[in-house]
């Protein structure tokens, strides 16, 4: 009779001792349950080490990396303290660093945001005048210089006469800005502070005050030319310079500005020109009504006349010495300056050639035009020491 166990015992007519024969069989098994046990181990080995691949590759998320910054953030912390040469060829490919032929440039679009939005603080005119973005180094701006004769009154079958405007052309140039910032790469290495980001605030400060200082009074030498690079060319009020009637002044300069150009308006002079105005305000208006407002809300300049006020430090102050100075401009700076942007800010950063020094150069360029545009949109005020 034949049976199901998984041992077999051989009839006791065999001449084979059936303890020998049980050990054999007992070791039989115990090598096959191994055998199958280890294949088993195989087939698990192999899953987990799909799953580990698919976990480490890029942009892969899980509950153990979920607070880990990313390949990009990685790349980029890797690049700005030790610079192009630590990068291997995945990193290289996250930052998009495209070619090095201009020196290992890499754009940092994120400071050149912030640069921008600081710029504009340091220079009024940037939000007040008419600003263009040309394709060439300079451009050239139609004029009218004078209007058409209107006086055309005629009888039913008299004589017409023809008449017809004058026009001229301004050119306006762009020029460079330029510099850098040199910094060692045991500091940025080193820094307990964002360095770059520092940087990329000191320039948009310099840089601003730069511009801002050009397009008021520059004198188109290698740079724009400012608004009062020739403040004979406006018309102009005298106020005494003691300041005693700077408040008549600034009423016969709102009132005397056209209306078309006075409607859009603004004050620009320096900060200690607005103390002593508000305080003169205080005492010769008086009762009679407000000439000098406060701004509402937080961010909104002061008003006078009720047009508001830019604070400009290359302004003139009242003359304290010997001379004429030109301390408040009046008008609708739209019509009065015109801006001519080439190249928007670009700040870089280059590990290359200053690397020979283990230096990296931050470096930054603008490249921007201006000139007065219509002298009758303005009006100063001017004062004379004797």
């Amino acid at each position: 009779m034949k049976t199901t166990n998984a041992l077999e015992f051989k009839d006791s007519g065999e001449a084979d001792d059936p303890i020998a024969d049980v050990a054999k069989q007992l070791a039989d098994l115990k090598t096959a349950f191994e055998t199958k046990a280890a294949n088993d181990n195989t087939k698990l080995t192999e899953r987990l080490d799909r799953i580990e691949a698919k976990v480490n590759r890029p942009g892969a998320k899980s509950a153990a990396n979920d607070n880990e910054p990313g390949l990009e953030t990685k790349a980029l912390n890797k690049f700005l303290r030790n610079g192009l040469g630590a990068l291997d060829d995945l990193e290289r490919k996250t930052l998009n660093l495209g070619t090095n032929t201009a020196g290992g440039y890499v754009v940092t679009p994120e400071y050149g945001k912030t640069v921008l939005e600081k710029l504009r603080r340091y220079s009024p005119l940037r939000g007040l005048a008419s600003a263009m973005t040309i394709g060439k180094t300079e451009i050239y701006i139609p004029t009218l210089e004078t209007d058409a004769d209107g006086e055309g009154w005629v009888t039913e079958t008299g004589n017409r006469t023809s008449t017809e405007p004058v026009f001229g052309q301004l050119n306006i140039k762009t020029f460079e800005n330029a510099k850098y910032v040199p910094i060692s790469n045991q500091l940025l290495e080193d820094a307990d502070i964002d360095l770059l980001s520092f940087i990329a605030g000191h320039i948009a400060k310099i840089t601003g005050k730069t511009e801002a200082k050009a397009f008021m009074i520059g004198d188109g030498n290698g740079k724009p030319t400012g608004l009062l690079n020739t403040p004979t060319n406006y018309a102009s009020i005298t106020a005494a310079a003691d300041g005693s009637d700077i408040v008549t002044a600034l009423i016969d300069a709102y009132y005397k500005l056209p209306g078309e150009y006075a409607a859009n308006g603004s004050w620009i002079m320096r900060r200690e020109t607005m103390g002593l105005i508000r305080k003169m305000a205080d005492v010769v208006i008086g009762s009679k009504g407000p000439l000098w407002s406060d701004g509402l809300a937080n961010g909104t300049p002061p008003t006078i006349l009720g047009r508001p006020v830019y604070e400009s430090v290359d302004m003139n102050l009242l003359p304290t010495a010997t001379g004429t100075t030109y301390p408040v401009v009046f008008g609708d700076m739209e019509s009065a300056y015109q801006i001519v942007d080439r190249v928007g800010l670009a700040m870089r950063v280059d590990d290359l050639t200053g690397a020979d020094n283990g230096v990296v150069k931050v470096r930054w360029r603008r490249r921007v035009g201006g000139a007065p545009l219509l002298n009758e949109a303005a009006i100063l005020i001017k004062s004379t020491k004797a």
